[in-house]
């Protein structure tokens, strides 16, 4: 019997019917015993004897790949690939597969829709002040925005890009860009322009990013970025934590050089006593945290499913779907 190591605690947003699936194929399943991320000394024990693993965003580093002898395919279940050595797997002639699925787009792009609203119409603020016997609707009316006038900047029109797009659309705002690649349908069906970075700077009120994680994207939010940004902008981040220079950020909060920032995703997951953010505590008042939970129980079944599925095509001798490496199949 083939065994498959999943990264994640079952439960919640990944229900155990995924288990119940593999189980069904004559896959055993070697579960998460921690009930919090794998390190790397822990994903090496537990994918020792494993053929496949449904990969959360526990490391895969060439010591991992390296270390596991019977391994054929890591499924990650997402978009981001991040933590997944693909050369080191290539080598190995390891399948390495992803979840661009229209569900993770459009949860994605409802939980920064959801991010956005939250901060430009100040409900957590008013729901402490209210709470404390605190009722000051002068004094939130000045400070509280309306979307239908403003500028979303869009860094990445992707899967999940486009999908904000079209939901921030119907609030009637207006619309920009920028992105390596352009996406010239998106920008007559959408009603979207594309501007280079600095313009996309410069413009946007809010800033949502949806690029994803690569040495040319690694800080590229940083000090000199962020003092090209409007004072009254936000920064919203729902791709992945290291894109932003997270010391420049909270400088820039601090000194109320940007009016705030929305963030699910963090360059430490979680963050430790020494995360910048960690360490200031309540001096950011004006920084909303979600911890990495940019969509629901459905999607995340469907999600895990669809990884679980590549994992019994490669058991089963077939070619994946949504092959990340495909130099791989050279391999075989």
């Amino acid at each position: 019997m083939s065994k498959c190591l999943i990264g994640l605690t079952l439960g919640g947003r990944f229900p155990k019917d995924i288990r119940d699936y593999l189980e069904a194929h004559r896959v055993e399943v070697i579960e998460n015993p921690y009930g919090r991320k794998l390190n790397e000394d822990e994903v090496i024990e537990l994918i020792k004897d494993c053929d496949a693993t449904l990969a959360a965003a526990e490391p895969y580093t060439k010591r991992v790949i390296d270390s596991a002898k019977r391994l054929k395919i890591i499924a990650r279940m997402g978009v981001g690939y991040d933590n997944v050595d693909l050369k080191a797997a290539t080598e190995k002639g390891i399948f390495v597969t992803w979840t661009p699925i229209p569900e993770l787009a459009y949860a994605m792009a409802e939980h920064t829709m959801a991010l956005i609203l939250t901060f430009v119409k100040r409900i957590p603020y008013m729901n402490q002040e209210i709470r404390k016997g605190i009722w000051e609707p002068e004094k939130w009316g000045i400070k509280v925005e309306d979307l239908y006038h403003l500028t979303l900047g869009l860094l990445g029109l992707g899967r999940i890009g486009g999908e904000v797009a079209k939901r921030a659309k119907t609030f009637g705002m207006n619309l920009i860009y920028y992105d390596i690649v352009r996406r010239k349908d998106l920008e007559e069906s959408l009603g979207i322009k594309y501007v280079s970075f600095d313009e996309l700077l410069a413009q946007s009120d809010i800033l949502s990013i949806h690029t994803p994680l690569t040495p040319e994207t690694k800080g590229i939010i940083n000090e000199q970025a962020i003092s090209k940004m409007k004072k009254n902008a936000i920064i919203v981040n729902t791709a992945r934590g290291a894109i932003i220079d997270e010391e420049a950020l909270s400088k820039a909060l601090i000194e109320n050089k940007i009016a705030g920032a929305c963030l699910d995703v963090l360059s430490e997951e979680p963050p430790t006593k020494s995360h910048v953010f960690y360490k200031l505590g309540d001096k950011i008042p004006n920084l909303i945290f979600t911890p990495h939970l940019g969509y629901g129980q459905y999607t995340g079944r469907v999600m895990g499913i669809t990884a679980a599925e590549e994992v019994i095509r490669v058991l089963s001798g077939e070619k994946p779907k949504y092959l990340l490496n495909t130099e791989v199949l050279s391999k075989r």
